[in-house]
Protein backbone atom coordinates (compact mmCIF):
# COMPACT_ATOMS: atom_id res chain seq x y z
CA UNK A 1 0.00 0.00 0.00
CA UNK A 2 1.36 3.39 -0.94
CA UNK A 3 1.60 6.41 1.30
CA UNK A 4 -0.87 9.29 0.68
CA UNK A 5 0.54 12.39 -0.95
CA UNK A 6 0.42 15.03 1.81
CA UNK A 7 1.73 17.85 -0.35
CA UNK A 8 -1.42 18.07 -2.46
CA UNK A 9 -3.82 18.12 0.48
CA UNK A 10 -4.45 21.54 1.94
CA UNK A 11 -4.57 21.80 5.72
CA UNK A 12 -7.97 22.66 7.20
CA UNK A 13 -8.34 26.36 7.83
CA UNK A 14 -10.50 28.04 10.45
CA UNK A 15 -11.25 30.85 8.01
CA UNK A 16 -12.45 28.56 5.24
CA UNK A 17 -14.65 26.42 7.49
CA UNK A 18 -18.29 27.52 7.59
CA UNK A 19 -19.65 27.71 11.16
CA UNK A 20 -22.41 25.26 11.91
CA UNK A 21 -25.84 26.35 13.05
CA UNK A 22 -26.65 23.87 15.79
CA UNK A 23 -29.41 23.75 18.40
CA UNK A 24 -27.38 25.78 20.93
CA UNK A 25 -26.85 28.61 18.46
CA UNK A 26 -30.57 28.68 17.72
CA UNK A 27 -31.39 28.75 21.45
CA UNK A 28 -28.94 31.63 21.90
CA UNK A 29 -30.63 33.59 19.10
CA UNK A 30 -34.09 32.89 20.54
CA UNK A 31 -32.93 34.03 24.00
CA UNK A 32 -31.44 37.22 22.56
CA UNK A 33 -34.63 38.03 20.68
CA UNK A 34 -36.72 37.33 23.79
CA UNK A 35 -34.62 39.68 25.91
CA UNK A 36 -34.79 42.41 23.30
CA UNK A 37 -38.57 42.02 23.06
CA UNK A 38 -38.88 42.12 26.85
CA UNK A 39 -36.83 45.35 26.97
CA UNK A 40 -39.06 46.87 24.31
CA UNK A 41 -42.24 45.97 26.23
CA UNK A 42 -40.76 47.30 29.47
CA UNK A 43 -39.86 50.59 27.78
CA UNK A 44 -43.38 50.86 26.34
CA UNK A 45 -44.92 50.16 29.74
CA UNK A 46 -42.74 52.75 31.49
CA UNK A 47 -43.51 55.31 28.79
CA UNK A 48 -47.24 54.62 29.26
CA UNK A 49 -46.98 55.72 32.90
CA UNK A 50 -45.01 58.91 32.25
CA UNK A 51 -41.41 57.80 32.29
CA UNK A 52 -38.90 57.05 35.01
CA UNK A 53 -39.76 58.37 38.46
CA UNK A 54 -43.14 59.83 37.64
CA UNK A 55 -46.69 58.72 38.19
CA UNK A 56 -50.07 59.55 36.76
CA UNK A 57 -52.92 60.62 38.94
CA UNK A 58 -53.22 62.72 42.06
CA UNK A 59 -51.41 62.09 45.29
CA UNK A 60 -54.80 61.44 46.85
CA UNK A 61 -54.98 58.23 44.85
CA UNK A 62 -52.33 56.81 47.19
CA UNK A 63 -53.74 55.61 50.49
CA UNK A 64 -52.77 57.48 53.64
CA UNK A 65 -50.88 54.61 55.39
CA UNK A 66 -48.60 54.29 52.38
CA UNK A 67 -47.90 58.04 52.44
CA UNK A 68 -47.18 57.95 56.18
CA UNK A 69 -44.86 54.98 55.76
CA UNK A 70 -42.99 56.70 52.91
CA UNK A 71 -42.59 59.89 54.98
CA UNK A 72 -41.24 57.92 57.94
CA UNK A 73 -38.67 56.24 55.71
CA UNK A 74 -37.27 59.54 54.42
CA UNK A 75 -37.25 61.48 57.68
Amino acid sequence: MSQPNLESASPPSALAKKPQLNVYTVMLIVALLSLMLACLFLWLEIREYGGWGSYKGSLGAVTQPVVDFARSMWV
